[in-house]
């Protein structure tokens, strides 16, 4: 088979590296993987083998082959306890994406190989039975990946319960993706189908607590005694650093930091190298710095500093504990507060894009409201904004892009606006169009 005609066959498969998952351009791909480990260490049994494969399909971005092969391995174990479609159809994406990474490293052989094997599992047509458990495992990888693909996971469950409708699995799934929909989109009625579906989902499955978690967030305004309800139950018998960390916020939301710090601590004793719930530790304790009187505040804020320090002995490269750190610093100190942004400008070359748009959004923050320079505030919202990678941050640069505009006149205003647009113009094929996450 020549070269062209396998990558034919292979484009044809059902599998994460024909899924158009939206990476390039959408992700840090690093900072996906470690969120991913968790994921897969936390989640329940019918997802397992969905996040694995998508675990390979990063480590192959990331050009880290071995593991990618050996996550495929750990997939197939788990797939080996699955019921029989679910076990067929976990074995045609195994064996896709092991296909299609021998491909990848030039093993044409060992891809056409495992090209046979999806061959002799499933003849063409695919098989109807199949189609809703391959359908859920795109939905799941679609998940782990971002939010903003809640949209795309619903089609996916919903596709699938149409084929299964009493599967509780899927059922599960098309709340999880519910809710992400409505976490992004903000959109009424998708709120009510999702509070439905989960209510069904924690009943059927207690020890779901991200659903729990993202039912009480449901629940929030029109049934604040549930949802309080829902978080210490997670906080009492979870040990999912992501559902503490959630959790953590819940309670920053209700201006009590002190409760929050508490609870990301507890994450922390068992998941001490979890970058995110550091940076959950660092917004806890500027929101305690905030709300506390003026007796506390400066206690509060050195031992904020001192905790912030230590964290960064121990793991020197969480960027955004940095950032949170350098503010902090500026409470008592702009010109210390400044020096971490130089620090962390000399090794830009080390960071990532993500972590470079956050460094310009502190810096540019600083810029306009500490030293009022507006033109060198507006120089570096401008660098993170060329930073081709849809974030929160991104928006950021462009919001306060916008603001700055209204302290210009004339021409130098409307230059700012036609920067945001000829930048949005130039953006590389795969990040036009793309909603900001």
């Amino acid at each position: 088979m020549s070269k062209e005609e396998l990558k034919e066959k292979l484009d044809a498969l059902q599998c994460h590296f024909t899924w158009h998952l939206s990476i390039a351009g959408h992700i840090d791909i690093s900072h996906v993987l470690q969120k991913l480990a968790v994921e897969i260490k936390y989640t329940p049994h019918q997802n397992q083998a969905a996040l694995l494969g998508l675990q390979a399909y990063l480590y192959q971005l990331e050009g880290q082959n071995r593991e990618a092969l050996q996550s495929l391995n750990d997939a197939e174990e788990y797939e080996r306890q699955d019921e029989q479609q679910a076990s067929a159809a976990g074995s045609l994406v195994i064996y896709g994406n092991y296909a299609w990474i021998h491909y990848l490293q030039a093993s044409y052989q060992e891809a056409e190989s495992y090209l046979e094997q999806v061959q002799q599992l499933c003849t063409t047509p695919l098989d109807a039975r199949l189609i809703p458990y391959i359908q859920a495992q795109k939905g799941w990888s679609l998940l782990a990946i971002r939010s903003r693909n809640g949209e795309r996971a619903r089609e996916c469950f919903e596709v699938a319960l149409m084929l299964e409708p009493e599967n509780r699995n899927f059922r599960a799934g098309l709340g999880m993706a519910l809710y992400s929909s409505w976490n992004y989109f903000w959109y009424p009625d998708i709120a009510e189908e999702a509070r439905i579906q989960l209510e069904r989902t924690v009943l059927e499955h207690p020890n779901n607590y991200r659903a729990k978690t993202y039912l009480a967030m449901l629940l929030e305004q029109v049934d604040r005694e549930r949802s309080i309800d829902l978080i210490e139950e997670n906080v009492e018998k979870s040990s999912d650093p992501d559902v503490l960390k959630a959790s953590s916020y819940f309670w920053l939301k209700r201006n009590a930091p002190e409760k929050a710090i508490k609870i990301v601590q507890q994450a922390l004793k068992q998941n001490p190298g979890y970058h995110l719930l550091y940076q959950a530790l660092a917004k806890c304790y500027k929101v305690q710095w905030l709300n506390a009187n003026n007796k506390d505040k400066n206690n509060i804020l050195e031992a904020a500093i001192k905790d912030l320090n230590q964290i960064l002995q121990e793991h020197p490269d969480l960027v955004f504990v940095k950032l949170q750190l350098a503010e902090l610093y500026g409470a008592r100190d702009p010109a210390q507060e400044e020096k971490i942004y130089r620090e962390l400008q000399e090794r830009k070359d080390t960071l990532s894009l993500k972590s470079l748009q956050a460094l310009n959004v502190y810096w540019g923050n600083f810029l306009f409201y500490k030293k009022k320079s507006l033109d060198e505030a507006k120089a570096k919202f401008m660098d993170g904004y060329r930073i081709p990678m849809a974030t929160v941050m991104r928006r950021k640069c462009a919001q306060k892009l916008t603001q700055l505009a209204q302290y210009y006149h004339g021409e130098a205003a409307a230059a700012i606006y036609h920067f945001i647009e000829d930048t949005d113009r130039h953006l590389p094929a795969e990040f036009s169009g793309a909603h900001l996450e």
